[in-house]
């Protein structure tokens, strides 16, 4: 199981994105927390934010691994 730390922007970007569509994310976030699947997330190469892209419907999740 994996450890989810925000960084500081996400509650700005979170108060742009519809109920909907946010919940949609929280599930897919959790779940790749509980159950860690790398086959849904996209390594990302030379990317200066993160090392990994999941993506949510219109929406890209950027994360890091540690």
């Amino acid at each position: 199981m994996f450890e989810i730390v925000y960084a500081k922007s996400v509650m700005k970007d979170v108060r742009r994105i519809a109920p909907k569509n946010l919940l949609k994310i929280k599930r897919s976030i959790e779940e790749l927390r509980n159950f860690p699947d790398l086959s849904q997330i996209k390594h990302l190469t030379d990317h200066p934010i993160a090392e990994y892209r999941l993506r949510v419907g219109n929406y890209r999740i950027l994360l890091d691994v540690d």
